[in-house]
């Protein structure tokens, strides 16, 4: 799970400068972007391990125009999504973004370091669907398999899930989720990570 979300946080930060995403190649999106951001989380470190407040306004201010957030809550809640009402899928959306950002945010200094490489693709892919292979080497040993999947909506590339050596976030969520709101609601689900949100949302000290 925190090489998921260690992923997930690292291609945020690669949308910092990238603003124009629609004119570029998915490969493009992740490999033009990640030295210069690298560099700023570097610079920033402190700012970002004491303000949580300025993580999340860099994510919600610049990770819309790179992620589907909401391809990402459609597939994570599955059958679910079907029967829920409009306000409950927003509400889930937001407080799953509330929970990757909270998780992370009083890390992602700590990740500066990392370097990311874009690999050849293993096969040429045509259409609406585009993975980019990645390896990203955090400095800790052997380098994490990353494949980011994006999908081509109204001519812009959106990540809408990614995996590390071989694990979804998407499809690790889905499960997880999925068995609890078996066992209690939707609702439930969200109002707990609502109030957890609500609870870790205090700075570093």
């Amino acid at each position: 799970m925190k090489k998921l979300l260690v992923a997930f946080i690292v291609l945020i930060s690669t949308s910092v400068v990238g603003l124009n995403a629609e004119e570029r190649t998915p490969e493009q999106i992740v490999e033009q972007t990640s030295s210069e951001v690298l560099k700023v989380v570097n610079e920033e470190a402190e700012r970002i391990k004491t303000e949580p407040a300025y993580v999340n306004q860099l994510i919600d201010e610049l990770i819309l125009p790179i992620v589907d957030l909401q391809a990402m809550g459609k597939l994570i809640l599955g059958k679910h999504w079907k029967t829920a009402s409009e306000e409950q899928r927003a509400q889930f959306i937001e407080e799953f973004k509330a929970m990757l950002v909270r998780t992370y945010a009083k890390s992602i200094a700590d990740y500066g370091h990392a370097k990311i490489s874009v690999l050849a693709p293993k096969a040429k892919e045509q259409g609406k669907y585009h993975t980019v292979n990645t390896e990203l080497d955090t400095g800790s040993g052997v380098p994490l398999q990353v494949a980011y999947v994006f999908r081509r909506n109204s001519e812009v590339w959106k990540v809408f899930d990614l995996s590390v050596d071989g694990l979804s976030l998407i499809k690790n969520f889905r499960t997880s989720f999925s068995q609890e709101i078996s066992e209690t609601s939707l609702d439930a689900l969200i109002e707990r990570l609502a109030n957890t949100n609500a609870e870790k949302a205090e700075p570093v000290t």
